[in-house]
């Protein structure tokens, strides 16, 4: 491959379409604490995507569990339902918001109970930005 070919290829992949892991910001990801027992636990995360296209939250990998979903809740005849979801869209230039009662990131078969204090690190799998690193921060206190 000539050093001119070379040189397009890279220019190309660096100006293609799609969020570049600098273009997905992650606010205040943070964990609820657990009872002692406890075997599920949830995080929540603002992302906000600052590129100029869709990405999509693809999966969640953590080292405080030993697997992980995206989940939300939806009413079915006034019955609150909790259901995988297998991806999350983020718009360009938009934020979408995990939080209590709504959308969450749920932790199955947690390794020890939540903390208070304790950081839990892990990745947030885009289809664009790929792999970005997260750190929750366990909290104690009532859902907000």
């Amino acid at each position: 491959m000539s050093a001119r070919l070379f040189t397009a290829a890279c220019l190309a992949l660096l100006l293609a379409p799609g969020a570049a892991q600098g273009e997905i910001l992650l606010d205040h990801p943070w964990a609820q604490a657990t009872p002692p027992k406890a075997v599920v636990g949830r995080a929540y995360v603002v992302i906000t995507n600052k590129s100029n296209a869709v990405d999509h939250l693809v999966g969640v990998k953590t080292d405080a569990a030993l697997s992980t979903e995206i989940a939300g809740i939806r009413i079915l005849q006034d019955v609150p339902n909790l259901r995988r979801l297998y991806n999350i869209d983020i718009p360009a230039g938009r934020s979408f918001t995990f939080s209590p009662g709504g959308y969450h990131i749920l932790l199955r078969n947690l390794k020890k109970p939540l903390v208070a204090g304790d950081r839990i690190s892990g990745e947030l799998e885009f289809e664009n930005a790929g792999a970005v690193p997260v750190v929750f921060t366990v909290e104690d206190g009532p859902a907000r």
